[in-house]
């Protein structure tokens, strides 16, 4: 998918870039300025320049031709109200202008809570808007433009209005409520402030509600909302501790305007929820206060330049040598060192080739003055054959230990270059990990203490722990409608290896696919997933089922559980992991009730056949008319006319029942069918089906089938 963000260059661009990069979409940056950092491995991205005029703004989108743009601004991250910040309606406007002429791309409009004003209570997306702030009048007149163009050309449009964002790298003269408390705190302002309340939300947290209503959402505006709340005097003193300041004698007033919303609709539907805690981060030392004076000395240039310093260094370094080797040239010891050979091996190791070379020059003029020699007077090679070679040395040696030299440095360069590569991944799979421990220890936590968690799951499932796979069977329907909130949910049985499968219960007439008998080679998908024993999830608006559970048994999958539909609240990811556990649990609690079968099957069946002895019989029949009277599946029994043994009929009778069907006998040689799924209208089918066998059907009532 391609994303176009429309906004500033800061922590939420980053953030958002780097999400949206690791699920594999192209993402476009339109904003002033490049980010502050660069983004490796799988969160790269294009940054385009914003155009200035309107005709070149829409050429651009046109070329990259994007599936969904997000519309940020340039001060949106900014909780205070510039009069720059008017800008942004002008750049939405030229945004709407352009992205209408695209049918299919998705707007994505990031507005604020503070639309709702001054409110008592938390407000819903129902709510009416009253902005008091000047920021929040703003994004008013943005949600206006978005709602014209939405109506006058039929865009598909969301708005998402959140509270207050914040970062882990608050900087100093930074407009989000985190650095302006970080500002006021070391700044030791005592002037009066409005103890507002605030519901603070991560960037991180933000972009994946942004995620998550790009994938499933489907209403026009969504609160998203931090989970705590936290008032201006407790940022205020959480800053000054983690800055180790001393509190200054603040005079807190009330608030003028006090925006507190509710994102209950983002988290029921979408599943949706916040993992950060600005008061927990603070605490642990997880944010980092960037000064801006600091910043300004790690980017301060040098007066210099790089190439003129080592000239004059090499220079100094030139005299000093120099100096020595005339001083040193009537000593009896000192004499024997060659000076300027030194300062040649001394420049080739710590400067450049350029400077190298410079050197030997330098150090070859300076033998030459020595000797009392004029270059212009070498006139044959034998004459001054030790000038010459003198000369040659400091050159050739010179060149060679630089070249020597910026090699040996090029290749440690190179390798600090991949150790810090090295590092920066290891960084960046570190803050991965810790990020997804996050989320699972909160995941555990819901599991373990919710009322709908696993407390929940382990009370439906404790009545799947029978010995009786048919009971097992239909208390599963009823326990998965009360977990997912749905009455369209079946259980199908098949033979291992046949893509037939025959309906065992259903609890509505909606809840079944095809009729009483579903043939999974129409869809290949589900029927590898099946084969398998893995979950598989229907795609939206492809008349796929919603899911679809197999309930899998010493690796064969022994019935199929059909989810038809789900409620939108239900098509959430904590709800697909429910029914994961779920499925591991039946599985289980299948396993032991077969095991239970083929140890107990002496007891239960007649000596070399499948034909139920009369008390096993009768309690199918019980089961049945159970089945009947929660309208899960209809039933009837039939007498088998037969002659012969009743080992050979009940093969014969084998072959035409279904899976879902069992034979039973009174012990008075009497020979019985309880058909499951079938009711007394539809024998017709089955009766000319045994006439084959020489067998006849006749419909019985169920007492004189379990006398």
């Amino acid at each position: 998918m391609k994303i176009v963000y429309i906004g500033a260059g800061d922590g939420l661009a980053e953030t958002l870039a780097e999400r949206m990069g690791q699920e594999g979409n192209d993402v476009y940056l339109l904003s002033d300025k490049a980010l502050s950092r660069k983004s490796g491995g799988v969160s790269r991205h294009r940054f385009y320049r914003a155009p200035r005029k309107g005709e070149s703004f829409g050429e651009l989108l046109r070329s990259v031709s994007p599936d969904l743009v997000i519309f940020a601004g340039n001060h949106y991250i900014s909780s205070i109200h510039e009069e720059e910040s008017d800008e942004d309606v002008t750049l939405l406007a030229r945004s709407l202008r352009s992205a209408a002429t695209f049918p299919r791309v998705k707007f994505v409009l990031l507005s604020s809570t503070e639309v709702y004003g001054n409110t008592r209570e938390k407000a819903d997306e129902s709510a009416e808007c009253a902005a008091v702030s000047e920021r929040g009048i703003r994004f008013i007149r943005e949600e206006g433009l978005l709602d014209i163009y939405r109506k006058q050309h039929g865009m598909d449009a969301v708005i998402l209005r959140a509270s207050q964002l914040y970062t882990n790298r608050p900087k100093e003269g930074g407009g989000d409520i985190l650095s302006r408390s970080f500002s006021a705190a070391t700044a030791g302002v005592s002037n009066p402030a409005s103890n507002r309340v605030f519901q603070p939300l991560h960037v991180s947290d933000f972009v994946d509600a942004i995620k998550r209503v790009m994938d499933a959402g489907k209403e026009y505006v969504y609160n998203v909302c931090g989970s705590t709340e936290v008032s201006a005097k407790r940022l205020y003193q959480l800053a000054c501790l983690s800055e180790k300041c001393k509190e200054q004698d603040v005079r807190w007033e009330d608030p003028v305007s006090v925006t507190l919303a509710d994102s209950s609709r983002v988290r029921q539907e979408l599943g949706w929820s916040d993992f950060r805690n600005l008061e927990e981060q603070l605490q642990k030392g997880e944010i980092t206060y960037e000064r801006a004076s600091a910043k300004g000395r790690d980017k301060k240039k040098r007066v210099v330049p790089a190439g003129i310093r080592q000239l004059v260094e090499n220079l100094l370094i030139f005299a000093v040598f120099f100096c020595l080797n005339s001083l040193c040239s009537s000593h009896s010891l000192f004499s024997r060192i060659d000076w300027l050979m030194i300062y040649v091996i001394l420049i080739s190791i710590s400067y450049n080739i350029y400077q190298s070379a410079l050197a030997a020059v330098l150090a070859s003029a300076a033998y030459l003055y020595g000797q009392n020699m004029n270059i212009l007077e070498f006139t044959t090679f034998y004459t001054y054959a030790g000038s010459v070679l003198a000369v040659m040395e400091f050159v050739f040696l010179g060149l060679i230990v630089s070249y020597t030299t910026n090699m040996l440095r090029e290749e440690a360069r190179s390798v600090r270059l991949d150790l810090e590569m090295l590092k920066k991944e290891y960084e960046d799979l570190r803050a991965v990990n810790k990020e997804n421990v996050l989320i699972k220890n909160e995941y555990e936590e819901r599991l373990l203490t919710t009322k709908s968690g696993f407390p929940k799951l382990y009370n439906l499932v404790s009545r799947l722990m029978v010995q009786e796979p048919d009971r097992i069977l239909m208390e599963t329907m009823q326990v998965i409608s009360e977990l997912v909130c749905t009455d369209t949910v079946a259980v199908y049985q098949g033979k291992a290896g046949s893509p037939w499968l025959r309906l065992v219960g259903a609890l509505s007439d909606s809840a079944t696919m095809d009729g009483k008998t579903w043939n999974l080679s129409g869809s290949p998908r589900i029927y590898d997933a099946v084969a398998r024993g893995e979950l598989y999830q229907g795609e939206f608006g492809s008349g796929e089922p919603a899911v679809v559970l197999p309930i899998v048994c010493r690796d064969v999958p022994v019935a199929v559980v059909l989810i038809k539909t789900l409620p939108y609240e239900s098509e959430t990811l904590y709800h697909i992991n429910l029914l994961k556990t779920m499925s591991l649990l039946l599985r289980d609690s299948m396993e032991k009730a077969l095991q239970y079968e083929e140890l107990s099957r002496e007891e239960r069946y007649v000596k070399d056949t499948d034909v139920l002895k009369p008390e096993a019989f009768r309690k199918r029949i019980l089961l049945a008319e159970e089945k009947a009277d929660k309208c899960v599946a209809e039933y009837c029994v039939v007498e088998l006319v037969y002659s012969g043994s009743l080992a050979e009929a009940a093969a014969s009778a084998s072959q035409t029942l279904r899976v879902t069907d069992c034979l039973g006998t009174d012990g008075e040689g009497k020979l019985f069918a309880l058909l499951a799924g079938t009711g007394s209208g539809n024998l017709g089918h089955l009766q000319k089906r045994l006439l084959t066998y020489g067998m006849e059907a006749r419909l019985v009532s169920d007492e004189s089938a379990g006398a």
